[in-house]
């Protein structure tokens, strides 16, 4: 049971943070409700992180480093998005339009467009190893490909009120989670008839 259900629960993960966080940035959540829930969203993705890198490490095999580069830079980035968190709760006690509201909000602003780097590093190397390897589909690796130059593009607009990019990763995320969590609900069955085999 624990052998099916945690690939699941690590490639359902993605799906969580994708929509959690859509639902932060959505309509009606102003205040702590938007930065609680995207907190929340942004924790979800550590665990479908890893499972993807561990699909990209065996993929790639013993002696390759790029899975530990995807895992690193993935890391990378959503720390960085978390410790945009921090000056979105403080500048919510400063009054508006004063010099430390306009720091603050600035630095969480700033936090996050520095986290598309990172990000935008992990979907390349999930292309590159899509493309080598076949590990995803070929289509999803080319999604993950066009992903990472969005962010490379939109990480180099400093005072950018939108992030197309970070909305174009968050989507990607959710198709991949859905991809991998339909894929592990075969898995069990594929295992039982290798075994099967093995013993005839």
């Amino acid at each position: 049971m624990t052998t099916r259900m945690l690939p699941r629960l690590g490639a359902g993960c993605g799906a969580v943070f994708s929509v959690a966080l859509f639902a932060a940035h959505g309509n009606g959540n102003p205040g702590y409700a938007r930065t609680v829930v995207g907190l929340f969203a942004l924790a979800f993705f550590l665990p479908f992180l890893a499972y993807l890198c561990s699909l990209l490490r065996e993929a790639e095999g013993e002696n390759g480093w790029l899975a530990t580069t995807a895992f690193a830079a993935g890391l990378t980035g959503i720390t960085i998005k978390l410790m945009s968190g921090a000056p979105e709760i403080a500048y919510r006690h400063v009054a508006d339009r004063t010099p430390a509201h306009r720091a603050l909000e600035g630095i969480a602003e700033g936090a996050t467009v520095i986290s598309l780097y990172p990000l935008a590093a992990l979907l390349a190397v999930v292309a590159v190893l899509t493309f080598r390897t076949g590990v995803l589909p070929r289509w999803l690796g080319l999604g993950a490909a066009l992903t990472a130059i969005a962010l490379a593009i939109n990480g180099g607009f400093i005072h950018a009120e939108n992030m197309p990019g970070l909305l174009l990763f968050v989507l990607w995320t959710l198709v991949a989670s859905i991809v991998l969590f339909r894929r592990t609900q075969g898995e069990p069955a594929r295992a039982t008839r290798a075994r099967s085999a093995a013993t005839t």
